[in-house]
């Protein structure tokens, strides 16, 4: 009987050296890139999302980066299609698959046969919907914990884009969104996961804090304007860490210095919350970027690799 595909997962909070240590495996082994980031997937969201620069991704090959348009509809179940095909095509290549980011529903959508609802998305609910929050702020996390208590202690209440799919769901099925949601099957692959993470808040802010302003030195300020003349200021950037803040600044609600200091504030309010997600996670190999250097997390890293594949 033939084994499972071996996949290796690098996963962990924002800010912690993701990307740069799968290239490194990939060039090594060699292997090849999944994004498994909610806006990396995106045309675009280049800057402000820290997606992989042009020259990262001919380092080693890269998959469903760029893969949709920002007015376009992407949910987890798509994803789960889209990347178990490229899995398979990097396989097939005599490759390992190395899934890459820190989108904790996509890692576990895929790898772990986390039960997805297969319900379609709903346009004119979801407009309605969104509709109804910019009349009533605060009503659609309200409405979930009436109709799902459990998604709505998980979820952002400003988390506008995740509350109107969980309400679709809930509405759409009559059935809570976190009982479809949590149905595991079984895994699909062999993972191998390794976790990058910090345990010094400080050191953690600084790197945000830094990265911030490497982007808005990138361009991150024009780079939300160009998005807002073709797209408008849609949800999905409202939904999106420092794009939300940079439109807020060009609508005069920030200044930009307030507009800079809110989207550090919100980096490192989710790297707080993609830790606590990934931390539910007991197979996940952690190393702790403020313990070891870079060198000997990649040395570890690739002890452990050797193993792996030779099993």
């Amino acid at each position: 009987m033939k084994g499972k595909q071996k996949v290796v997962a690098i996963v962990g909070p924002t800010c912690t050296g993701k990307t740069a240590l799968s290239i490194q495996i990939c060039k090594k082994l060699p292997g090849e890139v999944i994004c498994c980031d909610s806006r990396n997937i995106y045309k675009y969201f280049d800057i402000g999302s820290a997606k992989p620069t042009k020259e990262e991704q001919v380092a080693v090959p890269h998959h469903l980066f760029d893969l949709v348009e920002p007015d376009e509809d992407y949910t987890a179940a798509r994803y789960v299609r889209d990347a178990g095909k490229v899995i398979e095509e990097i396989s097939a290549r005599g490759n390992l698959p190395v899934v890459c980011g820190g989108t904790g529903f996509y890692s576990r959508a895929l790898l772990e046969g986390l039960g997805i609802p297969a319900i379609p998305p709903q346009r004119e609910l979801r407009e309605k919907l969104a509709q109804d929050e910019e009349q009533e702020p605060g009503i659609l996390h309200q409405r979930l914990c009436e109709l799902d208590p459990k998604s709505a202690a998980r979820l952002n209440p400003r988390d506008l884009f995740r509350l109107i799919r969980a309400l679709e769901v809930c509405i759409t099925s009559g059935k809570p969104f976190s009982e479809q949601a949590s149905k595991v099957v079984e895994a699909p692959y062999e993972v191998m996961w390794i976790g990058l993470s910090i345990k010094n808040r400080d050191l953690l802010r600084e790197l945000i804090h830094k990265r911030l302003e490497e982007q808005m030195r990138q361009g991150m300020l024009e780079e939300v304007q160009a998005l807002v003349a073709r797209f408008g200021a849609s949800q999905k950037m409202m939904n999106t860490v420092n794009y939300r803040d940079m439109l807020k600044h060009l609508s005069g609600e920030f200044t930009l210095k307030e507009a800079v200091a809110e989207a550090e504030k919100h980096n490192y309010q989710l790297a707080r919350r993609q830790m606590m997600w990934f931390k539910n996670n007991p197979l996940i190999n952690w190393f702790y970027v403020d313990e070891l250097s870079r060198e000997k997390i990649e040395l570890s890293v690739f002890e452990k690799l050797e193993q792996f594949i030779s099993q």
